[in-house]
């Protein structure tokens, strides 16, 4: 059973198409980052999914059930979501939240208490428990809604932009936490920070202007895209001619100039040949070299290229989609 599966998922806004036959499969016990630039259509994703929109096409199931308006109470209890921007009764305080949250999910209160001052601490929420959440800022707002998922220990979490309002210590420490759910629970999360998803994703998706553009392990997403290139740094700069020696030669297929250095990228097939010739390249061209290696493709890189060559054979414009998410 998949923790997680889209069908050809399609939903439209005043004529303009958000989702455009998305299918994607979560497997179980995986860390999933759902992928795309602002606007790319992961929120509406999302909602559809929790049963908060109604899909204008396909089909979406969360382990195993089928996704109508309205979630079934018996698949919420299995469910931790927590909105881009989480919202609290003004009148609550954080602990009488997560109280609440322990009475939903028919948590005993002796347990329930322990557990809520557990994720309390976790969250560095305990000195401003009794305080109203109201009065929270953005970033307790987010841990307090964070707690809120945590709590129940659900099976499946689905997390839209979960760090989004925390500084770089919270951050951290939440995809830390995300990453230690792995096999115990999925974990599926939108963002659109790159690094984040590769620090902790096993699997990922990336989506633009509503269409998915690919799904895959990162591992493989990673392999598949490596560039073989060398970076190469000069004690001073590069010998004069030595770029277009470089770019002369039939495994070249890239060479860049960057301050004090080169980088060296091969055709496909020229790898091996690059790593036989290079380097005695530069020692006949008398180069003082203080760094030499090999460059491995950053997810950031390949986010990039993969929008742009979406964009190039796409559909146009596209600009008023860009403001739905």
């Amino acid at each position: 059973m998949k923790a997680m599966e889209l069908r050809e998922l399609s939903k439209s806004f005043h004529g303009h198409r958000a989702l455009r036959e998305v299918t994607l499969e979560v497997p179980q016990g995986a860390v999933y980052g759902f992928l795309g630039p602002n606007g790319a259509g992961k929120t509406t994703a999302i909602r559809v999914l929790m049963g908060l929109l109604k899909p204008g096409g396909g089909a979406a199931f969360l382990l195993g059930e089928p996704v109508r308006p309205g979630l079934s109470p018996a698949l919420k209890r299995k469910i931790g979501y927590l909105p881009e921007e989480p919202a609290f009764p003004e009148a609550l305080t954080g602990f009488e939240v997560l109280d609440f949250v322990r009475r939903v999910n028919g948590i005993p209160a002796e347990a329930g208490h322990a557990r809520i001052d557990e994720v309390l601490d976790r969250f560095a929420l305990s000195a401003a428990a009794h305080r109203r959440a109201a009065g929270y800022s953005r970033g307790m707002k987010q841990r307090l809604g964070l707690a809120c998922v945590l709590l129940p220990e659900p099976e499946l979490y689905i997390l839209d932009e979960p760090v989004s309002a925390l500084d770089p210590v919270g951050r951290l420490e939440i995809l830390e936490l995300l990453a230690s759910l792995r096999g115990r629970a999925t974990v599926f999360f939108s963002s659109h920070v790159l690094a984040d998803v590769e620090r902790v994703c096993d699997r990922v998706a990336v989506l633009h202007r509503g269409r998915l553009l690919l799904q895959s392990s990162l591992d493989d997403l990673l392999e598949r895209y490596q560039q073989p290139c060398y970076r190469i740094a000069f004690r001073e700069t590069a010998p004069a001619g030595l770029a277009d020696e470089l770019r002369r030669r039939p495994w070249a297929q890239v060479v860049e100039n960057y301050p004090g250095g080169l980088v060296v990228q091969s055709a496909p097939d020229g790898l091996a040949s690059m790593e036989e010739e290079l380097l005695p390249l530069l020692v006949r061209a008398g180069a003082v070299v203080t760094a030499y290696e090999r460059q491995h493709e950053e997810l950031e890189m390949i986010f990039l290229k993969l929008l742009r060559e979406a964009d190039g054979g796409g559909e146009g414009g596209g600009g008023d989609e860009s403001a739905l998410r």
